[in-house]
């Protein structure tokens, strides 16, 4: 933000390790930024500066924090919605049902709802979001970004103002954040990259090598981009750091929770007790399955998915 102007009112829907990675950075350039949190509980770990989920994180000052259902919302310019993708539509009509449909919503999310197929910019809108939401993704572990370690990311919007000022509101010297028109594109990658991520996962556990994994995420990529293009994304899209880049992180990675619960599902271990025993959300599970009837319905050939 310019010096003198007010600072931007951003509001955080979802107090998980990637809402408050993006309430890091936002903090760091300069916006007034609010965690709304679904428990107490949650909302005094962050105004003391910490998470449970993050223990060998250092969030530093407190955070700024709201609890559903404990007095009014402020008003914001913003609101990031980093809510899981298949919690999110009972988030919006329970904990979160008076946050500001008119502000301007960003979607943090990846995934596909079971159910309905749709989406999170679908769900939001489906809520009351009076316009069109914009989307961000990447390759960003929540706990690098918190360690201010180089991330770089897109904002994808139609509106080139818009994709401007959450390059304002959230880019820092270490949170990196190119724009893109395509936000059909740039969802539906981070959305399919799990997928991906779950199968290398598998491979991994099942004590496949290299090779496999490298296959798979290259054939991986090349059905993304198949599927991805024929529901209206760009191509280059596939290609950049929404694409290529989200799935080589995810695939690659031991923060990625998709790899590991593909691992142990490799490992022999069953889809049930895995997801069980977790503390969070893995969106690949119900997403690899919406993304298989999908494809049926489509009649696109994805044999990874």
């Amino acid at each position: 933000m310019s010096r003198g102007e007010p600072s931007m009112r951003v509001l955080i829907a979802g107090s998980g390790t990637w809402g408050t990675a993006l309430a890091h950075v936002a903090r760091q350039a300069g916006a007034d930024v609010t965690i709304h949190c679904r428990s107490r509980e949650r909302a005094e770990q962050l105004a003391r500066g910490q998470h449970g989920l993050l223990p060998d994180s250092s969030l530093g000052a407190g955070f700024e924090v709201s609890v559903a259902g404990e007095g009014a919302i402020e008003p914001t310019d913003v609101v990031i919605s980093a809510v899981p993708t298949q919690m999110l539509r009972s988030y919006l009509a329970g904990p979160g049902a008076d946050l500001p449909r008119d502000a301007f919503w960003v979607s943090a999310s990846k995934g596909l709802e079971r159910e309905t197929l749709l989406l999170p910019t679908g769900i939001l809108s489906q809520c009351g979001v009076s316009e069109d939401p914009a989307v961000i993704s990447g390759p960003s572990h929540a706990a690098e970004v918190l360690e201010d370690l180089p991330t770089a990311v897109v904002i994808a919007h139609p509106d080139e103002q818009r994709t401007r000022l959450i390059q304002e509101v959230l880019g820092t010297a270490t949170f990196r954040i190119y724009r893109s028109f395509d936000r059909v594109g740039v969802e539906w990658a981070g959305a399919l990259k799990n997928v991906v991520a779950l199968g290398c996962g598998i491979a991994i556990g099942r004590g496949f090598g290299d090779n496999t994994v490298a296959a798979l995420v290259t054939r991986g990529t090349a059905e993304i981009s198949r599927l991805g293009s024929v529901l209206g994304g760009d191509r280059e899209t596939f290609s950049g750091l929404a694409g290529i880049g989200d799935l080589v992180v995810t695939c690659f990675s031991g923060h990625s929770r998709n790899r590991g619960v593909g691992f142990r599902l490799g490992s022999g271990e069953k889809v049930g007790s895995v997801l069980e025993s977790m503390e969070q959300v893995a969106e690949g599970v119900p997403t690899c399955q919406a993304v298989h009837e999908l494809c049926a319905r489509k009649k696109i050939d994805m044999p990874i998915a």
